[in-house]
């Protein structure tokens, strides 16, 4: 097995932990000890940088960040590596579908966040994410968009892809769902980053437990599937590991000798 050089984890109950509202403290030291002997240590997103601030996380250990599910990636400067906006007719009927107010969704730029209308469904959600403060409601503009968020349950999909055409769709909650272009993806940002770093896909392992994470368990070889993950996401990984709150990610990392 070639040696592993990188980890990426996905933040939302793989690496942080909402139930304790941190990283497992368990965790963190075996982080810490791994990136001193030499281990690079990347986040896989669906946050925007700015909204992973929010959190209670030392940001500054990681080697760069995958964020937004792949569309903006970033080395640990915070310098862009590579990043993929929504363009062609998407991006055309995102105004329309903003001012329609059929559906509540938030439009995310490179360094800015704002939602065209909220309502009970946006607060429950944010509210089970663990994030309460959410982006201003705003007017669009005409800068590039990564993302879109939208707060819509499994039977309204069909309004936002028909909006949408050729954009990829990933639930990570029973009422959420991320939409960002087909040149995007977990996958591809983290191809780039190891690409920026002289790494192959061999020799990292990458952690999650959403509907965002599939593209990234099925492309690379050593993927783990936390034990709070879905089914359907379980069955995309090399490795089931235990819940979060139950050392998921260290028992992982000893299923595949690195500590």
């Amino acid at each position: 097995m070639p040696e592993i050089k990188a980890l990426f984890f996905d933040i939302d109950h793989t690496l942080f932990s909402h139930s304790q509202n941190c990283v497992p403290p368990s965790l963190w030291k075996t982080l810490g000890e791994l990136k001193e002997k030499g281990m690079k240590l990347f986040i896989a997103t669906g946050r925007q940088y700015a909204d992973m601030k929010r959190l209670p996380v030392d940001w500054s250990v990681f080697d760069g960040f995958v964020t937004l599910n792949g569309a903006v990636n970033l080395d640990r400067n915070l310098n862009t590596i590579i990043s993929f906006p929504i363009t062609g007719s998407a991006r055309k009927n995102v105004k329309e579908l903003f001012n329609r107010h059929i559906i509540p969704f938030v439009v995310v730029e490179k360094d800015r966040m704002y939602a065209n209308f909220y309502n009970e469904k946006v607060y429950e959600t944010q509210k089970q994410l663990g994030t309460p403060l959410l982006p201003p409601r705003g007017d669009i503009s005409d800068e590039d968009i990564f993302q879109l968020i939208f707060f819509a349950e499994r039977s309204e999909e069909h309004l936002i892809a028909g909006n949408l055409e050729g954009c990829v769709l990933s639930r990570w909650n029973d009422w959420a769902l991320d939409a960002i272009s087909p040149s995007a993806g977990k996958d591809r940002g983290v191809k780039a980053v190891l690409d920026a770093f002289g790494y192959d896909g061999d020799s990292c392992i990458v952690f999650g437990d959403g509907g965002n994470d599939i593209s990234m368990l099925k492309a690379f070889r050593n993927s783990v599937a936390m034990g709070n993950a879905g089914d359907e996401v379980k069955a995309c990984a090399s490795y089931v590991t235990s819940h979060i709150d139950q050392d998921g990610i260290i028992n992982a990392l000893r299923h595949f000798r690195v500590i």
